[in-house]
């Protein structure tokens, strides 16, 4: 089992004082010290021992999690298990290789929603001042790692996308994919 570092420091940040407290020569002294010790202990414990406020990313996690978790609202980012009605105004396929506009970096299609089904911190944090995408196409999109060194999966709205050639390194692609056919690019 290995100790973690901060509680080797809590421990000396307890042991030291409490050395000090226990040493006096009377035992009056001693039982002073030993229960006022105790009693500032147990104040700050708690809060010690208490979370901190989770951040804004945090929260934006979290409630993704619960998203995920609460069978009516179903997945959102383009992954609900849902039958969608694909309309004329759709521009892009599942499978699809595209390419983001603004942030330069490809990737494939993985799934789509009619408007974008996502969690109110996610629609604050990408969409604020940009509402108006918020009813487009929104897919989702292996984002290629020769692009981005971190495997990552978006959801972006079809005003942002263009079609592109080539291939998408990622290492989900062989979760949602069995081939490639080079004969669908356009």
């Amino acid at each position: 089992m290995e100790i973690k570092p901060e509680w080797i420091f809590i421990g000396i940040l307890i042991l030291v004082p409490a050395q000090w407290f226990l040493s006096p020569s009377e035992t009056g002294h001693l039982k002073y010290h030993l229960n006022s010790f105790l009693t500032t202990f147990k104040t700050y414990l708690p809060s010690f021992l208490e979370a901190p406020p989770p951040t804004d990313e945090e929260l934006v996690e979290i409630e993704a999690m619960k998203m995920e978790a609460d069978p009516k609202k179903g997945q959102g980012f383009g992954m609900g298990k849902y039958i969608r009605q694909r309309s004329p105004e759709m521009e892009f396929r599942v499978g699809d290789i595209v390419s983001h506009k603004v942030q330069d970096y490809r990737g494939v299609i993985i799934g789509w929603d009619p408007e974008a089904i996502a969690t109110d911190a996610f629609i604050k944090h990408v969409y604020e001042g940009k509402e108006h995408l918020i009813n487009q196409h929104t897919y989702a999109i292996l984002i290629d790692t020769r692009d981005r060194l971190t495997p990552q999966v978006g959801y972006v709205s079809q005003e942002n996308l263009q079609l592109e050639k080539g291939t998408v390194l990622h290492p989900l692609v062989e979760k949602f994919f069995d081939g490639f056919d080079e004969k669908r690019q356009k």
